[in-house]
């Protein structure tokens, strides 16, 4: 969606936010919309397509769809990331909805994860969609991996597999040692 925002003529990112939670087009609608206009890109194919007088329920949901992301490009200009980020996901239900999928948990601490990377960017000396967009391009990029986010603390009611070195002793009440049939240094 970030992308989409900064640039919406960019077909692949479009068709992924069509499709999901932002949009919520079938693929079957998408492709109603793109049969009318080939040539030119799935954004324009989508004004061309909300702007035919006769107007029906399609007509009308991409129409709304466009006037949404004008609005959210519009408040790309004044709204740092983090608040922009806020917003789509309080104003689409975000949190809920990856909260009820399938490990709703970790996704909901990894959304929030976001806004918290979304905070660090802030205090560069970069701002604004379009550099915040280029910076996770370059951790994609580079491969900087920050991994889930984490959900347990250290006082969870978990089974933990460690090394030797790593317990740092005793201050477990009870603990299992594998291995201890062969030689070791």
């Amino acid at each position: 969606l970030l992308r989409v925002l900064d640039n919406p003529t960019q077909d692949i990112p479009l068709f992924g936010v069509l499709k999901s939670v932002f949009g919520g087009f079938s693929e079957e609608e998408i492709a109603q919309i793109r049969s009318g206009a080939r040539s030119c890109s799935l954004y324009e194919a989508m004004k061309r397509f909300a702007g035919i007088a006769e107007a029906d329920s399609l007509n009308e949901k991409a129409a709304a769809f466009l006037n949404k992301i004008a609005a959210y490009r519009s408040c790309t200009v004044y709204l740092p990331i983090r608040d922009l980020l806020t917003k789509l996901i309080n104003d689409f239900g975000y949190l809920d909805y990856v909260t009820a999928l399938p490990a709703g948990s970790r996704r909901r601490a990894n959304v929030e994860m976001l806004l918290t990377k979304a905070s660090d960017f802030e205090k560069t000396s970069y701002f604004g969609l379009f550099h915040f967009i280029r910076y996770m391009e370059q951790l994609e990029k580079y491969d900087v991996d920050y991994g889930g986010a984490e959900l347990l603390d250290e006082n969870a009611d978990v089974v933990r597999i460690m090394s030797i070195h790593k317990s740092k002793g005793l201050e477990f009440p009870v603990t299992f040692v594998a291995g201890l049939s062969k030689r070791f240094n």
